[in-house]
């Protein structure tokens, strides 16, 4: 058998399209849920890491959420207009706003987080704790080998 006769790898089942497939399903299921509260996917990760790490600047939210500094701040903004985040001057440099949740926004975030956990829990559903950590090392493997140095 010649390299003719060998089996072509269907892009069906090329693991770059099935994370991308995967990735694109956990994505509507993610906006119906937040959209439900009134919010859009990059409020409710704000939102999440604030309420993780409290006092974060602009920047690190960016990073954090895979977004610009710009963008970060047009979120960072509708997300005070709607009284769920504050932001103060940094102690040590004025410059520079740190965000914190309002009592409202706590609330907000711990709605939207139960159910995005009910959605998690759903998500893997059926796999070990042991696949669950190789899962989860498999990707992080992938964001390494994809990521520039």
């Amino acid at each position: 058998m010649g390299a003719m006769d060998e089996p072509e790898s269907k892009t069906e089942e090329m693991s770059g399209y099935l994370i991308k497939r995967a990735q694109a399903a956990l994505h509507v299921r993610l906006e119906e849920i937040v959209s439900a509260h009134g919010l859009a996917i990059p409020q409710y990760v704000v939102l999440s890491f604030l309420a993780e790490t409290p006092g974060l600047a602009n920047a690190d939210l960016a990073r954090r959420a895979f977004v610009t500094p710009q963008s970060m701040n047009e979120v960072l903004k509708q997300l005070e207009s709607t009284g769920l985040v504050e932001r103060r001057p940094n102690p040590t440099n004025a410059r520079i706003l740190n965000a914190y949740l309002t009592r409202t926004g706590t609330r907000k975030q711990g709605a939207v987080d139960s159910q995005v956990r009910e959605f998690e829990a759903r998500l893997l559903a059926g796999l070990t704790s042991d696949e669950r950590q190789t899962l989860n090392r498999a990707l992080l493997t992938i964001i390494d080998n994809v990521t520039p140095s």
